[in-house]
């Protein structure tokens, strides 16, 4: 039993009421009559007082009164939980591929349709259709993850409901962990016919070729590719960064098996693919179409105990000692300090790809040089605008690495569909009847007590 006012109960120090008035028993004295005229005087009204309780039952009766009256005021209920089975549930099937699984499958999914399951459209909102309407073409489509729509599901299926989902494993239809389900999940898997896909891609200039199966995914490098030289020059007063710059190519070089003729700058040159130029000087030569220029940004110094960002896929800390008071250029933020601040800029003018740098190589101003990501972080530089951390990690429509199994596992739960409900049982009924029932028992027994005394 559970009390909706527990403050109520306070009613019950009213039981003091019933217990004075049985315990504080006043008797009345009897008269002596005597026949001698001597002792004739002045009667006074004698009393006895006897501290005990009389009357037992009538007693109890009327604490009982005061308990069920606290009782009352203090709201009591039953909490009931209780279990439902059911047989029904959903068929969830993108409906763009309903006729394909429909051949392969009918009679099972005939099976739950006679049973009271409904056919639902395995996408965003999950709207209900019918097998005689399922041929009409569905200009509808699934742009959402597996994992997205289970997530979904979990709020929008009925409680106690099933589900019985027609669709295949693949990684690419997932984003994440599969979201841990509260109903009951059985996954029918949709087989693939081919299960060895192949594309073409290209990374840093070069050309691969992805093989996937359901396994893996590997990419390997076509025939030999003449691949233009990278032409890289470098203008460095001061003699200090150049040399990181120059180690850092030879390792791009040695991994990409790309060709980088660097040399120093002057102004004859002006056919180089990239500038480094490694001053705060005004860079005032001209470029051919499309270069790459990067230059250190002029302005005030500030000392800083900050990180450097490198963008996604740089887990290294690298630190951050010195840097340029940023002066709200406007560009693409590729790399930023430790409080989100930009320290490379890449902003498109004159034809040109230009990246300005409001820090320096040298490492009285960060460790970046000596940090395994500097030459990682250099390539999208040297090589244009690529996205290396999701090389051989793009979603690609031919990809078909399938879920572990073991992750489906545990998301399912392999218990009959069942629901709970929970109702409040009301006790104020019943404890107003019993408080008159004795209310009743009270004042007929009382009014017997009055009338024997009466009688006596």
């Amino acid at each position: 039993m559970n009390l909706l006012y527990p403050i109520g109960l306070l009613a019950l120090a009213g039981v003091i009421i019933p217990v004075l008035l049985h315990l504080w028993n006043v008797k009345q004295g009897k008269t002596l009559k005597i026949g001698s005229i001597a002792l004739l005087g002045e009667n006074s009204t004698s009393s006895s007082k006897s501290l005990k309780i009389t009357d037992w039952l009538l007693f109890i009766l009327r604490c009982l009164i005061v308990i069920l009256v606290a009782f009352e005021l203090a709201q009591p209920f039953i909490k009931k939980t209780i279990t439902h089975t059911k047989n029904t549930g959903w068929i969830l099937i993108d409906r763009n591929q309903f006729p394909a699984i429909y051949n392969t499958d009918k009679q099972t999914i005939d099976s739950l349709v006679n049973s009271g399951f409904e056919l639902r459209d395995f996408n965003l909102g999950f709207n209900q259709f019918f097998i005689k309407d399922s041929l009409v073409k569905n200009d509808r489509t699934n742009d959402l993850s597996y994992s997205t729509l289970l997530r979904q599901l979990n709020k929008q299926i009925p409680a106690g409901y099933s589900a019985y989902l027609f669709a295949d494993h693949q990684l690419k239809n997932f984003d994440g962990d599969l979201p841990k389900l509260s109903f009951n999940l059985i996954w029918k898997e949709v087989k693939q016919g081919d299960t060895l896909k192949t594309w073409q891609t290209k990374f840093l200039g070069k050309a691969f070729e992805g093989k996937s199966t359901s396994i893996a995914t590997s990419y390997t490098t076509g025939q030999a590719q003449n691949l233009p030289t990278v032409k890289v020059s470098i203008y460095d007063p001061n003699g200090n960064d150049v040399k990181y710059i120059k180690a850092s190519l030879s390792a791009i070089s040695d991994f990409t098996k790309r060709k980088f003729e660097v040399n120093n700058w002057n102004a004859a040159i002006t056919d180089a693919n990239v500038v480094f130029w490694l001053t705060d000087e005004p860079f005032n030569a001209v470029l051919k179409a499309n270069a790459t220029l990067f230059s250190y940004q002029k302005g005030k110094i500030l000392k800083v105990n900050s990180i450097m960002n490198l963008g996604e896929g740089s887990d290294q800390k690298t630190e951050l000692h010195q840097r340029i008071a940023f002066d709200n250029l406007q560009g693409n933020t590729i790399w930023t300090d430790g409080f989100g601040v930009p320290l490379l800029i890449k902003k498109r003018e004159a034809e040109l790809n230009h990246f300005y740098f409001y820090s320096r190589f040298n490492p009285n101003w960060g460790d970046l040089v000596w940090n395994a990501q500097f030459t990682r972080a250099i390539v999208p530089i040297v090589l244009g605008n690529e996205n290396i951390q999701e090389f051989g990690f793009e979603a690609n429509i031919a990809d078909q690495r399938a879920l572990d199994q073991q992750q489906l596992v545990e998301a399912k739960m392999n218990k009959p569909g069942t629901s709970t409900s929970a109702t409040h049982q009301d006790l104020d009924q019943i404890l107003w009847f019993l408080a008159f029932v004795v209310l009743l028992m009270e004042r007929i027994l009382s009014f017997s007590k009055k009338t024997e005394h009466v009688k006596n």
